[in-house]
């Protein structure tokens, strides 16, 4: 009963600063949806939407179905640098804008964010398959 405790305490922080990032997320995401233009590619636009809007209601969903919501969390993780690659090259090829980041500085960019859904996708998932007693 002991460990059954710490585990839930300790599945509680990681989601719970899960849901402290997704609040922050939803506000990167509100101004990001605000400026979006006929410049932007539908499949940046669906990154950063997967990214920035889904990690608040993926910790909540985590709370009952952690499997789930890891799943998610990774796709979203993993999405993240592909959709913001495909950016610059809908600049190049589609708008003929010549000064566009390039694919390091993209990836630099959105890395830290990527790996932080990916980890918090991980735990989620590991401790599903482990049978961590469920939080609600």
């Amino acid at each position: 009963m002991k460990w059954d405790a710490a585990k839930r305490v300790v599945s509680f922080g990681v989601f719970g600063l899960g849901m402290l990032g997704g609040l922050w997320s939803c506000s990167r995401y509100a101004h990001a949806m605000f400026v979006a233009n006929d410049n932007d590619s539908a499949p940046g636009l669906l990154a950063i939407t997967l990214a920035f809007a889904t990690p608040l209601p993926a910790c909540v969903v985590a709370l009952w179905k952690r499997i789930a919501a890891g799943v998610w969390l990774i796709v979203a993780g993993c999405y993240l640098p592909v959709g913001m690659l495909l950016q610059p090259a809908f600049m190049v090829y589609v708008r003929h804008s010549p000064d566009e980041f390039t694919a390091w500085q993209t990836t630099l960019t959105v890395l830290p964010y990527s790996v932080a859904l990916i980890a918090l996708g991980s735990f989620g998932l590991v401790t599903g398959l482990l049978k961590w007693p469920k939080l609600l």
